[in-house]
Order: structure tokens, then sequence, then C-alpha cells
């Protein structure tokens, strides 16, 4: 399965872009030494550092690789020897990224993993975020920013080629959840990451034949952004509420991290 993440191939562009985006910026500030690139969840191919590899010398970047399977790490090491980058390789790691402990006398200047489903459910993207950069506070964090908004649309439009002379019909309700280094940094709670819950109204006046749905825009870094369509990350998702709910009602997400994260909806009105 790591290894169709390839095929998505829009996003791995943006996520390679945007982490030698950084790179090159921490060149700029750090000249004297290597950009520390810390790479969590690498899957077999280690996809977004490799190809940065054959552009950027072992001056301008070291990366450390962390994966939680063996057979990844093995796939990696081979990939690295055979391609002779040992010299951009800081280490190899097999282990659970969420039981890393980063180096205080060398932290990292890049964070980077992408270990994500569309609206962030199921895999531990905002849990081992947390958990790294907390470590790093100063590192940049890659993906910068992700952002899940409410959004009515027509079903008989939006999932239809539009051209030229038509638009979508869509209506923005609001940001269901944002997550970004300074979400991260500020929303704990005894140590743990409490993320506020958030409440969104669904106007009387619109119109009654549109749906409610979850859009992500991703920001990888800077000017980087993953759009609607762009991914498999950023396609819209039906609003998975257990209630059903109609115009007027204030819609209440509420993101779970647990072993098995989401975006709880429920109606509280």
């Amino acid at each position: 399965m790591a290894i169709m993440c390839a095929d998505d191939y829009v996003r791995t562009v943006q996520f390679i872009r945007a982490l030698h985006s950084a790179i090159l910026d921490v060149n700029q500030l750090k000249p004297e030494t290597p950009a520390q690139v810390l790479y969590a969840g690498t899957g077999p191919l280690a996809i977004l550092a490799i190809p940065l590899m054959f552009i950027l010398t072992e001056h301008q970047a070291k990366f450390t690789l962390l994966d939680l399977h063996q057979i990844s790490i093995d796939s990696v090491e081979h990939i690295v020897n055979t391609l002779k980058l040992n010299k951009s390789v800081k280490a190899i790691e097999k282990i659970d990224a969420f039981n890393y402990k980063i180096d205080n006398t060398n932290p990292p200047d890049i964070i980077i993993l992408e270990i994500m489903q569309a609206c962030l459910a199921k895999e531990p993207q905002v849990a081992v975020s947390h958990h790294l950069i907390k470590q790093a506070p100063k590192a940049i964090l890659i993906p910068q920013e992700i952002k899940i908004e409410l959004i009515m649309v027509d079903s008989k439009n939006e999932f239809e080629f539009i051209g030229e002379d038509k638009t979508k019909t869509r209506i923005r309700l609001g940001s269901a959840l944002t997550i970004n280094k300074e979400q991260l940094l500020g929303r704990v709670n005894k140590g743990k990451l409490a993320l506020p819950a958030i409440a969104i109204q669904i106007p009387k006046t619109i119109p009654e034949h549109l749906d409610a749905k979850l859009f992500t825009v991703i920001t990888t870094y800077k000017h980087h952004v993953l759009k609607d369509y762009d991914s498999s990350l950023t396609c819209p998702r039906t609003v998975n509420c257990k209630q059903q709910f109609s115009l007027g009602d204030t819609l209440e997400f509420n993101y779970q991290i647990t072993n098995q994260p989401e975006l709880k909806v429920h109606v509280i009105s």
C-alpha cells in the first residue's frame, strides 16, 4: 500500500517540492551546515527523500529515515546502498515514530511525514506530528498546514466536468479542523494534545438540494499546495454524522486522537 501511494503522483510531487524548498531555506539561514531532515514513515521507497539526494549534496542535507516495518527499512537501506547515497543519510532506523526520541543537542531543522488518509482518518499523522514537533519546536513541519472545510455543494455539477463557461455551486461554511505547528504546540492539556471542538451552523437560507461535504486543503510548504481533487487526500468526503441534520442545525466537529483517529460530527442544535 505504501508503494501504491507513489501512484498519487501530484501528492508525491508537492511533498518533494515542499521539502526541497524548505531545505534551500535552511541552507540560506545556516550555510555552514547541512539541513537536518527527519523523515518519519518512509515506506519501502523513501520516495520524498531519495530523489532529492541526487540533486542536493551531503553538505546541503542529511536525512534521518524512520519506519516501523523491517521490510521497509531493508528496502530503503538497499536503495541507498545500491545508488551510493550513503553520504546523504545520517541514519536509517526501524522504530515507531511515536516512540522516537530526538537528540536535543542536534535537533532536526525539518520534520516531514505523510502518513494520512482523507480527512485525517485512521492514520496517526496528527499524533506523530505532535510527538515530534514538541521535541523540536523550531523545526519546519511538512506538511505546514492541513485544513478540513465544510462546504455545501450541488452534487449534480460537483462531480461532473465543468466547462469554461460554468462553475460549481459551492457555499463554504467554515473550517472544521486546522492542523499546523502552532496548533500542535499550543493545544496541550496535561502533556496531551487536546484540539478544540468547532461548531458550524448550516444557514437556513441556502438551497435545500445542496449536500454537506468535507474538503481538505494541504499546504505542504509555502506556495506548494494540494487543492481540491489534486490527490486522493483532497477529494471531498461525506460528513459522517450518525444523526440526521438539516438547514439551521449546528454541527460540532471534534477530532478524536485515538488508535483509530477520526473527525467526529454530531448535531448540537
